[in-house]
């Protein structure tokens, strides 16, 4: 990683812009629940429009977004009625390298009275997936959300703690690069859509593929695109 950061030091992006993004990541709440919905911080990748094919009973998608390139879902849903798709980059506390206190759905518990979460275990990455079978749509999004990073095994998940009070300017700049380094690793990332019976609401779709992405190369275009995407969405 510390080899990367000096190439990104040495390159030319705008490094008002490389911190802009880091606070903004920083300002980010955790993630909670208000009512029926789920308060996502989260980076948005608008996708293009998409090609199909079929593959046995279900669909491969192709789509292309500029910081990521070419996506693919294979999915049982006809994701090409929709308007618009976006990919969803939800691991905000992995970017900022935040220590990790308890779990996801320990953090979720604090902020909800879903009973059908008590009692759920601590959800593992990608390496090792928990045998539970959540039965609730605010449980099967918790499954969800614990499953961050490809080769990433972990029994804890990550609760924004905000940024340190005390660093000097200089190990503020080092850390903001490292989120740039984070970001070109692949993810596990979720598919969300706007939801046309709820204002500014979005629901999941394919929410059974695991789509793996990842942030291509960090230019000056991709840079301002990642400042602009960094959002709070209300999923359903």
């Amino acid at each position: 990683m510390e080899t990367i950061t000096t190439r990104l030091q040495a390159s030319s992006l705008d490094f008002t812009l490389v911190m802009t993004l880091y606070d903004r990541l920083n300002e980010l709440p955790v993630v909670l629940f208000v009512g029926q919905r789920l308060k996502l911080p989260c980076i948005t990748f608008k996708l293009g429009p998409l090609s199909a094919s079929r593959s046995g009973s279900g669909y491969i998608f192709r789509a292309e977004t500029p910081a990521i390139g070419t996506v693919e879902i294979m999915t049982e849903e006809d994701l090409s009625q929709l308007d618009s798709l976006y990919l969803i980059h939800p691991w905000i506390d992995f970017l900022l390298d935040r220590q990790p206190v308890g779990s996801l759905t320990e953090t979720v518990l604090e902020h909800t009275d879903d009973r059908s979460l008590v009692g759920m275990p601590s959800f593992d990455g990608p390496a090792g997936i928990t045998s539970a079978v959540p039965q609730t749509r605010t449980a099967r999004l918790v499954a969800r959300l614990g499953r961050p990073f490809v080769g990433r095994s972990t029994t804890r998940d990550f609760v924004s703690l905000g940024p340190p009070s005390s660093i000097s300017q200089s190990d503020k700049q080092l850390r903001a690069l490292r989120v740039l380094v984070r970001l070109t690793q692949p993810f596990g990332a979720l598919l969300l859509t706007p939801n046309p019976g709820h204002v500014a609401a979005h629901r999941r779709v394919a929410a059974e593929s695991l789509v793996t992405v990842q942030v291509e190369k960090i230019t000056p275009m991709i840079l301002n695109k990642l400042v602009n995407s960094v959002r709070i969405l209300d999923v359903l």
